[in-house]
């Protein structure tokens, strides 16, 4: 017997030190689970249908063979889809419907052989397991009660494109069940662009009706009952121009409104009825249109009823102004009154003016070209609250701004309710009062990371304003509570409670022995941020919020408080799941699912709350990632995802109480032929002492005993990411399972910045998190990589430190004084509110701490650089301008210090190409190579390459 169990693990040791890691040709089978939020039009939650029965999830593959799966749960029998995306269930379970794409090469050809890319879509019968695929479908969504199914094909080339709304136009199907145009047009002109053919198919009997020239269509919003479907009709030439009603109960259809105008934004009342749209109107004296309030009640009851508004009708009407369609109307929960929104009318510009017949052009020495020619100037100016670069960029979003109003329908009255642009005006869920943030007098300091405004309650039946609150800073944590009654806010760290009723604000913290900000953050604005608010119990009795741990029940007006977990005692942070996106309250007389995470243990996973007992249950806490919590949304099904550094992803489904989970899916099981890698935590102090953690990923394989080299990967905090799989990627060019797939240890340290000193708080953090590594005698040389503000962090440790034998800067901050000035030219946004409140942390302009902006700078360490710098910038990148790398090239260059530069043509802040991607990772591993194993060099490490040098070789590349 003792000489076979020594043969056994003899055998299993070779079998062990046999398998060899995935090398990048292999790397493209890996399979990412992606979680595809399948409820749409019929509910679910996750990718369970709403019966729990069904599975639906998506597989996505670096080699672009993604595909879709659903699985039967207790057959455990799994219909997979090529190219299968945005899954939606009906509601009663019976059907499951989605989108089919095309591979990248499928889709690129098509393009270069000037064919349109239409998706497709399939409609699979879960009872009995048949599949459907209808070609030309562009978005599809189920009506409420599943029995039918609205599929919305392509318009016509040059007619109607993709728009908002249905599944398979890139967007979900909206709880209204939308498709089509949706918005309207962008600068308010008389969008009366044709729509396409819409088939409803009846799900029972298989047949289809067509309606044609469809340009939006929505659902009645009432789950599992509603059989309502609205439709806008637009024609080219407007003849048959409508609004009509299909009802798919008694497959009738009729006409709700029909002009030579163009209808759009069809919106539901939920659980009503009740539907709102706009129509078109125009004159010979405006530029483009404004848009006539339709509204029906009650539709096919005996109580239906119609109501319009028209502004061109309305004396009090604001002069110079229209209402639009680039804010959707929206009821109010009553029914009573629909929202609009209101912007400029302008008068239409004079017509050119034509030259008279026989006009001599050269009599003023101008030729009619150049009388069409204009300047190309743009104003900057130091008064602009919005600096010119933004407001390019912003241009088509600052043209769709608009001021809120109301209309009431029962009285007809038409109240503005907004003032200036400069605010944000939100109607209350319940009651006839609307809160809102107005920002005129601080627009300058919001545009520097400054943010406050001055918070106004206003009637939305008369538009009277009452001030509640001067200057608050940060009015991003201003809330309503759900009921209507209160609105929330922070300020000096504290949480104040308003009374809408009497307009009395009450500090419901101050009296609380905890605090529910983090003072821990590393943010340099006045307020630090809050933990966050979990929600409203019913009737808005009392708000549930957070502090570092635990959930605390405060009454409204700060009386009584009740923390509800115990976190604290074993530092498991708790917070609230919601479940279901549907429910407004926290319903503490039903069970409230909790999401635990060992702060410092990185122990993840749930436990629930029930009615009456003293604590939270803890249904499973483990050494893993466990995420995502669902559940279907009719029956007590719920899933969630588990997963490690070294156990690829994967779904669990079990029942309310998590025990006894079944696994579902199966992602790469093949990587058990392959030699992997394993993570551990690692502790570490900075020079001030402060508690740190970081992630030391092994090389795939590691034997004991054997000094590996290591890579630095940084960005902020990591260590939170310690059970995150990783699948091995060439492009994802900084991928963690590549590197250790290459033979390499990988760390990724946490970082904590102390104001205006982000280089020197990166050196100390990162310095210390390596030598703890070292210590371990396991790691010979090091070297760093990191992109963007982990760029930042490679570029200043390569020019400010020693201990690295080679680094890697993608897209960095090189100069924090030349960067001061500059631009975030993908948004317009001024560099001046990243640097000072942004991840930059420099707190005050460079004016007035000059020598801490220089000491942070890579740029001003190159004298004493010793690291050998790789450097990569896309020259189109709109984040971080890209001279900030060709600056570092530069200087560096001329202090003769080894660096080497990437400039990857058209690519932005990252790369999108993949053959740029795929470049950059190998050029990654050449370097690293070279530099950290010993491996022979390329001759563009060692001595570059010349651009004609690089042309041929890619002429070659191309030939073979």
């Amino acid at each position: 017997m003792r000489p076979t169990i020594i043969a056994l693990l003899f055998t299993c040791s070779l079998t062990a030190q046999t398998k060899t890691p995935p090398t990048p040709a292999e790397y493209g089978q890996w399979e990412t689970l992606v979680e595809t939020g399948g409820g749409g039009r019929g509910g679910g939650g996750g990718g369970l249908s709403p019966d729990g029965k069904w599975l639906a999830y998506g597989i996505t593959r670096s080699n672009g063979n993604n595909e879709l799966r659903a699985t039967n749960i207790a057959a455990g029998t799994t219909k997979t889809t090529a190219f299968g995306a945005q899954p939606a269930y009906s509601s009663d379970s019976q059907w499951l419907a989605f989108s089919i794409g095309y591979s990248e090469t499928q889709a690129d050809r098509m393009r270069a052989d000037s064919r349109p890319v239409q998706n497709k879509l399939g409609l699979l019968n879960l009872a009995t397991g048949d599949q459907t695929v209808i070609d030309g479908i562009q978005s599809f969504v189920f009506s409420p009660d599943g029995t039918w199914l609205a599929m919305r094909r392509y318009a016509a080339e040059g007619g109607a494109a993709a728009g908002g709304g249905g599944r398979g136009a890139g967007g979900g199907g909206g709880r209204g069940g939308r498709g089509g145009r949706g918005g309207g047009g962008g600068d308010g002109e008389d969008d009366n662009t044709p729509g396409a053919t819409l088939i409803l198919r009846q799900l029972s009997t298989g047949r289809d009706t067509a309606f044609g020239n469809v340009s939006e269509f929505s659902w009645q919003e009432q789950k599992h009952h509603g059989s309502l479907l609205a439709m806008a009709i637009s024609t080219g030439d407007k003849t048959g121009n409508a609004i009509q009603l299909f009802d798919s109960k008694t497959a009738s259809l009729r006409v709700l409104d029909s002009s030579a105008s163009s209808y759009s934004n069809l919106t539901w009342r939920k659980d009503s009825a009740d539907l709102a749209a706009l129509k078109s109107k125009t004159d010979d004296k405006h530029d483009g249109a404004t848009y006539v309030a339709l509204a029906w009640t009650h539709l096919g009851e005996p109580s239906e009823a119609g109501k319009t508004y028209d502004p061109t009708g309305d004396t009090k009407f604001p002069a110079a102004m229209r209402t639009v369609t680039f804010r959707r109307p929206s009821w109010s929960e009553d029914g009573k009154t629909i929202f609009v929104g209101l912007s400029d009318w302008f008068d239409k510009p004079p017509a050119p003016r034509r030259a008279g017949r026989g006009a001599n052009s050269d009599a003023t020495g101008d030729s009619a070209a150049e009388t069409d020619d204009q300047p190309t100037v743009d104003v900057w100016h130091w008064r602009d609250t919005e600096v010119m670069a933004h407001q390019v960029k912003s241009a088509a979003q600052n043209r769709r701004r608009n001021l809120l109003a109301a209309w009431h329908i029962d009285s007809g009255n038409f109240v503005q309710l907004g003032k200036e642009l400069t605010e944000q005006v939100t109607p209350l869920k319940r009651g006839n009062l609307a809160f809102d943030a107005e920002w005129k007098e601080y627009a300058m300091d919001r545009s520097i990371g400054r943010p406050a405004a001055d918070i106004y309650l206003v009637d939305t039946g008369n538009g009277q304003r009452t001030k509640i609150k001067d200057d608050l800073t940060d009015d991003h944590y201003l809330q309503a509570s759900p009921g209507g009654r209160y609105l929330l806010y922070l300020e000096n760290d504290h949480y104040w409670v308003v009374n809408v009723a009497t307009r009395a604000a009450v500090n419901i913290t101050k009296n609380v022995k905890t605090s529910f900000v983090d003072h821990e953050s590393d943010v340099t604005v006045k307020q630090k941020p809050p933990f966050g608010v979990a929600g409203w119990t019913k009737n808005d009795a009392e708000v549930i919020l957070y502090d570092k741990y635990d959930l605390w029940k405060i009454s409204a007006d700060g009386a009584h408080a009740v923390r509800l977990t115990d976190g604290a005692a074993d530092q498991v942070r708790h917070r609230y799941v919601r479940l279901d996106a549907e429910d407004d309250f926290i319903d503490l007389d039903k069970p409230v699912y909790l999401s635990l995470f060992g702060i410092w243990s990185k122990k993840s996973g749930y436990a629930v709350m029930r009615p009456g007992a003293a604590a939270p249950e803890r249904l499973v806490l483990a050494d893993k990632s466990v995420e995502r919590l669902a559940k279907a949304s009719d029956a007590p099904v719920f899933e969630y995802v588990s997963e490690t550094f070294e156990e690829s992803p994967n779904i669990f489904v079990a029942g309310p109480d998590l025990k006894d989970p079944r696994r579902v899916t199966d992602t790469n099981p093949f990587q058990s032929k392959y030699a992997w890698s394993h993570s551990e935590l690692i502790e570490y102090k900075s020079t001030n002492g402060t508690r740190l953690q970081g992630i030391l990923d092994y090389p795939a394989g590691y034997e004991a005993g054997k000094k590996y080299p290591m890579i630095v990967y940084m960005y902020e905090k990591l260590s939170d990411g310690l059970h995150r799989y990783n699948a091995p990627s060439e492009r994802s060019y900084y991928s963690v399972s590549a590197m250790t797939s290459h033979g390499y240890f990988v760390l990724q340290p946490d970082i904590v910045f102390q104001k205006r000193e982000p280089g020197l708080s990166v050196s100390d953090c990162v310095t210390a998190a390596v030598k703890k590594v070292l210590e371990k005698g396991v790691v010979d040389k090091v070297g760093i990589v990191g992109h963007s503000w982990g760029g930042f962090d490679a570029s200043f440790l390569a020019t400010h430190t020693t201990i690295f034998a080679a680094a890697v800067a993608g897209a960095p901050i090189t100069d924090l004084i030349s960067n001061y000035g500059n631009h975030h030219w993908s948004s317009g946004i001024a560099e001046t509110d990243h640097i000072e409140t942004g991840q930059q942390r420099m707190e005050v302009p460079l004016y007035e701490d000059l020598q801490a902006y220089i000491r942070n700078s890579a740029v001003f360490g190159v004298q004493t650089m010793t690291t050998p710098l790789m450097i990569e910038v896309g020259d189109a990148d709109g984040t971080v301008f890209y001279h900030q790398g060709i600056e570092l090239y530069n200087i560096a260059r001329r202090a003769k210090k080894n660096v080497v530069l990437l400039v990857y043509g058209g690519e932005d802040h990252g790369l999108r190409k993949k053959a740029d991607q795929v470049d950059y990772q190998r050029r990654i591993f050449a370097w690293f190579g070279y530099y950290l194993k010993g491996e022979p060099a390329p001759t563009w490490v060692t001595e570059g390459q010349s651009y004609l040098d690089h042309q041929r070789d890619l002429k070659k590349t191309k030939s073979q």
